[in-house]
């Protein structure tokens, strides 16, 4: 995940190759999440919740890797990594004896083996996992690596082999539907014009009256340096008077690309600024607990 970053000779990235839109999606509990649609992955909750607009302010580790996934989609991602050791199992895989036991008509949870491939043919969206215990994977994998005393291997065939003798149960579901482009009411980042405060990559602490609260960042593992959150929020404050008829997308997109054409100085003039990818803004944007969404139809 490291290799989206500029190399410095000598600290070991000259040897990486990576898609520069590469993140690093993991189960976060306790997030929130501002009208996303993760029906796909997720529905039949109980009280028949939506999950096709679905919001909520304490996450599991199972919708919020949903929405996370969702989100990124919807900003144009194109590479997908997941750690096992930081995924939410039940979202990752339901082995056969699960199945046995309980029906898929019983269960809300559509687990991401079940779409990786076609979130790929139909979204051209790519996923890099790194499992020890989900040997499902063989069976929707194109290419299989071994990491063999930190030497890499390929035992594709091998993989293929065992998953043609004990093959994973992969039931046919309904297509995945594309993520709307979401308005959201930037109006609610006003937040970010008070009192704030970047002390780490952890997040960014703002005031609501007498009391701080944290937008919590530490999940974002591919923001490297504290000069990305400080333009972060900058970014934040400068967004709180932005259009909010614009999509997330292009709104994003057009800062984007104005930080391209400018430099980070189209925000504010500052030293202490280091530039994050439009993924890791959407990623802070989307993790703000007073985001509201602005329903169109």
């Amino acid at each position: 995940s490291s290799g989206i970053n500029a190399e410095y000779g000598g600290d070991g990235r000259e040897y990486l190759v990576t898609t520069p839109s590469a993140t690093k999606i993991r189960a976060e509990d306790g997030r929130s999440i501002t009208g996303v649609d993760i029906s796909c992955f997720i529905n039949n909750l109980p009280q028949d919740r939506d999950t096709s607009v679905f919001s909520t302010s304490d996450a599991s580790g199972s919708t919020s890797q949903a929405a996370a996934i969702m989100e990124y989609l919807e900003l144009g991602g194109k590479c997908l990594l997941i750690d096992e050791d930081t995924a939410a199992t039940n979202f990752m895989i339901r082995d056969n004896k699960i199945q046995l036991l309980l029906p898929s008509s019983k269960e809300p949870i559509k687990p991401f083996l079940y779409r990786a491939t076609e979130l790929f043919n139909r979204f051209d969206l790519s996923t890099m996992v790194v499992v020890g215990g989900a040997g499902d994977y063989f069976d929707i994998a194109d290419t299989v690596l071994l990491l063999d005393n930190y030497n890499v291997v390929d035992v594709t065939q091998q993989a293929k082999e065992i998953a043609a003798q004990h093959p994973a149960v992969i039931p046919q579901l309904p297509p995945i539907t594309a993520p709307l482009p979401r308005h959201l009411d930037t109006r609610t980042l006003h937040r970010f014009t008070g009192k704030c405060k970047v002390t780490d990559l952890t997040g960014i602490t703002y005031s609501v009256g007498e009391e701080f609260h944290k937008l919590e960042l530490s999940a974002l593992e591919q923001l490297i340096e504290t000069g990305q959150v400080r333009f972060i929020l900058e970014l934040l404050k400068k967004l709180s008077s932005s259009d909010s008829n614009k999509g997330l997308r292009d709104l994003l997109t057009g800062i984007d690309e104005d930080i391209t054409k400018h430099g980070l100085s189209c925000v504010k003039e500052s030293d202490w600024f280091c530039k994050p990818r439009l993924f890791e803004i959407g990623a802070a944007l989307n993790r703000f607990r007073e985001l509201r969404r602005i329903l169109r139809r």
